[in-house]
């Protein structure tokens, strides 16, 4: 399909505001909290099991399918509203939603109940990152855009650590008795205790976001069309569509990884809740972070030098780095090792969900940008957190039924995720070495 053309729809903004900044980081925390409720789950995996009765496999469905299947629903007619309405008050109203379903959580008394009230933290979250996402770039100018969705990608990265180190530190001060006074939930078992705790911050958040500007934006009828967005996701080779499947083929990895390292540094390698959680944070934070503010000031040089459409170059090596780390789970022999492993996957996969983020962004008009993020978002919901956690389990079966023991299991999901995620990705890469080449012709 020949590729299309467009001209924005509005001017460009100039270089960012305090206002600018102040919404990155209000948007950061917010982001850093909806990951903690997100994966607050992974360290407590065993007392839920056994206090509610559970297997793996319904442990893995409420880690990934019961956030994932309303998430993926729900992400696309988030992603239209932000397109169309004030992006800054669907934000509270998700952050709300998904505070009050956490604790929820925490009051579940079967499979059912949980798995209900996580599909509810899956439709509260469903409303941040494309509406955030969209308020950012309109924000920003485009030499200043990969380090601000940078910043604000921190906020996964972080919460995640937050959820295993910090979570894994309050469940410790929970189980001495550090929370027993208080009313109502001092006399619940910890692990009801933390998912109650952690779902408090969000409301914090609610008077800090209403005062994150809306910026104006004029609105082209003709774009905001789903016919026009679906064209333009297909021109070029489908450029932009693959940037979407090749975040959602990542996830795979990711999810994985993350739902069950925390599990098997337990079982196999001896630790406790807080020692695991607290390795795989480092890890990830070390990996995330450099990734996140590396990821977006290289795809910004890259747009500065060689032109915007020269970002996607960058996904090559990110790829190459996760398929590095998926290996080093395979080989690992000590819990450490294991840390180091997830730690060289956070840096190349994290990077280049950075680069792809900036890439869609920057691929369509503004009124395509928040609901060509949430198209992403739904594809990474239906693919990689709905598949990642449960692909694990399933292949770390019981031996004695031919399964793979849990280890391998995750090295095999990781590295298949790597390598299709490259397979897929490949054409766009070729035309940005092209758009390279021409410029420096």
């Amino acid at each position: 399909m020949a590729a299309s053309t467009y001209e924005p729809s509005s001017v460009q903004p100039s270089p960012a505001s305090r206002s600018g900044w102040y919404a990155v980081f209000v948007l950061f925390f917010a982001l850093l909290v909806s990951y903690t409720d997100r994966f607050i789950i992974n360290i407590v995996v065993d007392p839920i099991r056994t206090d509610l009765g559970l297997t793996d496999l319904e442990i893995s469905f409420l880690q990934g399918a019961g956030f994932a299947v309303i998430f993926a629903i729900a992400i696309l007619p988030s992603g239209r509203i932000a397109d169309s309405r004030n992006r800054r008050n669907l934000i509270a109203c998700g952050v709300l939603i998904w505070s009050i379903a956490t604790i929820a959580c925490g009051l579940s008394s079967s499979f059912w109940t949980f798995f209900s009230a996580r599909v509810a933290v899956g439709l509260g979250e469903a409303a941040l990152v494309p509406a955030a996402s969209s308020l950012i770039v309109s924000l920003f100018s485009p030499r200043q855009r990969g380090i601000a969705l940078g910043i604000f990608t921190l906020g996964a990265v972080l919460g995640t650590g937050v959820a295993l180190s910090v979570g894994g530190a309050l469940l410790n001060s929970i189980k001495t008795g550090q929370f027993a006074t208080l009313p109502l939930i001092g006399g619940l078992v910890p692990w009801r205790q933390l998912m109650i705790l952690v779902g408090l911050p969000g409301f914090l958040l609610l008077p800090m976001l209403l005062l994150i500007p809306e910026p104006g934006r004029q609105q082209n009828p003709d774009y905001f069309t789903v016919s026009n967005v679906f064209r333009r996701l297909l021109d070029e080779n489908g450029a932009i569509f693959r940037v979407c499947i090749v975040k959602a083929v990542l996830s795979i990895g990711d999810n994985g990884l993350i739902a069950w390292m925390p599990t098997l540094l337990q079982r196999k390698y001896g630790m406790s809740p807080l020692e695991a959680g607290g390795l795989v944070a480092i890890s990830l934070t070390i990996g995330g972070v450099t990734a996140s503010i590396s990821g977006g000031a290289i795809s910004d040089m890259f747009a500065r030098r060689w032109g915007e459409k020269s970002r996607v170059v960058i996904l090559l090596g990110c790829y190459v780095i996760a398929i590095i780390g998926a290996l080093g789970v395979f080989s690992a022999a000590s819990g450490q090792l294991l840390a180091i492993a997830m730690g060289i996957w956070a840096l190349g996969s994290i990077s280049g969900y950075v680069a792809g983020h900036v890439v869609l962004q920057e691929g369509v008009p503004n009124e395509m940008r928040a609901t060509t993020i949430a198209l992403s978002l739904t594809l990474t919901a239906l693919i990689g957190i709905a598949l990642g956690p449960t692909l694990v389990a399933l292949l770390a079966a019981d031996g004695s039924n031919g399964g793979w023991g849990l280890q391998p299991a995750m090295g095999t999901v990781s590295l298949f995720a790597a390598l299709l995620g490259l397979l897929v990705i490949w054409p766009p890469i070729r035309l940005g070495f092209a758009a390279l080449k021409h410029r420096n012709s």
